[in-house]
């Protein structure tokens, strides 16, 4: 029995190494000490200038790493009050900073008073504002990785969420994102403050998020949902009064709508296959992390994102999750041409919204194969330890090709210039 007790501790070990090395032991623990938070705007609604604090480990550096997954948290406060520097936020943010995440707080959009809660216009508009003003950040990060990637993203992870309102926020961004399955009532009101998308910046990007999460959040209807639609992570109590576990009005029995708390979403979610992890705690506080269960939270939310990493080979996303459409990209901060480029015979993986070469089949075993309506001047393959393993000029051509099989298996970073102007996408080989 010893023996086999000592087996099972070597194979374990074995496997959380393997686990760490697919991500160079990046984004499970804290591996950064140093944290540095600098304020951007990020748009602009109702003369309200939106801004969010971008959290950096100092050690960290766009240059050594360009395809750090992005955070997202937004406040909670009822769609009333709250601030992106509210202490749960800025300790997550930190937290998930140090281990090796770019983390951000943003600002959005709230109600004018409680009495304005109480009809439900001006509820509808007020959760939809705030959902705009998410996606326009959603789209800040997609932008700058387009022009630069001055802050080292990877534009394909990029996760939403917050603390009660603020998962709100997040949920109904990623679940309520088709006009059609709106009633007729809020899809009249959803026009009259510039649809789905909204007018808050950053326009002609994706606003797709690759997960989302609330702490103590809800969504509009769990008949949003699809067996498409991406990851969930929760935290709630089962007593919560304020944003209810399962169903009903928040905040008040006196507001005249009903939400479906993070419970009702766990069993939709079940039921259609997507991953979701959920933390039921007892009680009633709202959120659930007082006390030991912030720790728990940050460790299982903290599980969950990684179980969801394109880094991770063993992630559990589907195939055929939402994603950014295969669009060519706005080329400056004014044209906004989304003009969908040919996909005939594209394989199962997607290419960011923000390139403008489309890259097939990735994951690519024998040839890769790269079509763009622009010029491709010149091509690199660059492994994760910053080495050039393979470059190539190229005289103006719209399409190239490069055979692979000779190369070690694993990622890499395919380096693409473009009418002059360099840009990076994430291979796999195998």
């Amino acid at each position: 029995m010893k023996i086999k007790y000592i087996y099972l501790i070597i194979v374990s070990m074995i496997a959380l190494n393997i686990n760490a090395q697919s991500c160079n032991g990046r984004y499970q623990t804290e591996i950064f000490t140093n944290i540095n938070v600098s304020t951007v705007n990020y748009g602009l609604a109702d003369g309200q200038t939106l801004q969010m604090d971008i959290y950096q480990a100092e050690e960290d550096t766009a240059a050594n790493r360009p395809d750090r997954p992005v955070i997202i948290f937004c406040f909670g406060g009822s769609f009333l009050a709250g601030s992106r520097t509210s202490p749960e936020i800025v300790a997550f943010a930190t937290d998930f900073a140090k281990r090796g995440y770019v983390t951000a707080s943003i600002d959005y959009r709230l109600a004018s008073s409680l009495f304005a809660l109480l009809q439900e216009e001006n509820i509808v508009k007020t959760v939809f504002k705030a959902v705009q003003d998410g996606k326009a950040a959603i789209r800040y990060f997609r932008k700058d990785a387009r022009f630069g990637n001055a802050l080292g993203i990877d534009s394909n992870q990029i996760f939403i969420g917050g603390t009660s309102a603020g998962g709100i926020l997040g949920m109904n961004l990623a679940y309520a994102d088709d006009t059609s399955e709106i009633p007729s009532n809020q899809k009249v009101w959803l026009e009259e403050i510039g649809g789905m998308e909204g007018n808050s910046g950053n326009p002609g990007y994706c606003s797709k998020p690759a997960g989302v999460f609330g702490f103590a959040g809800a969504v509009a209807d769990t008949a949003y949902l699809d067996e498409t639609d991406v990851p969930f992570y929760g935290c709630h109590a089962t007593g919560d009064q304020t944003v209810l576990y399962d169903y009903g009005p928040p905040i008040n029995p006196a507001i005249p709508v009903s939400l479906y708390g993070s419970g009702n979403l766990e069993t939709r979610m079940n039921n259609l296959g997507i991953y979701n992890v959920l933390d039921t705690y007892s009680g009633s506080d709202h959120p659930p992390l007082g006390g030991g269960n912030y720790t728990i939270t940050l460790n299982n939310f903290s599980n969950f994102l990684f179980n969801i990493l394109d880094c991770n080979p063993n992630n559990e996303k589907k195939i055929d999750q939402k994603k950014c459409e295969i669009k060519s990209a706005p080329t400056d901060s004014t044209n906004t041409d989304t003009t969908t480029i040919d996909t005939t015979n594209v394989s199962i993986f997607s290419l960011q919204e923000e390139n403008v070469v489309l890259v097939y089949p990735n994951p690519v075993e024998n040839v890769l194969y790269l079509k763009s309506e622009l010029n491709i001047d010149a091509v690199q393959i660059v492994d994760v330890l910053a080495r050039v393993v393979y470059k190539q000029n190229i005289e103006a051509k719209t399409e190239t090709q490069i055979n692979v099989s000779a190369f070690d298996k694993g990622i890499f970073y395919l380096k693409i210039k473009v009418d002059g102007k360099w840009f990076t996408e994430k291979i796999y080989l195998k």
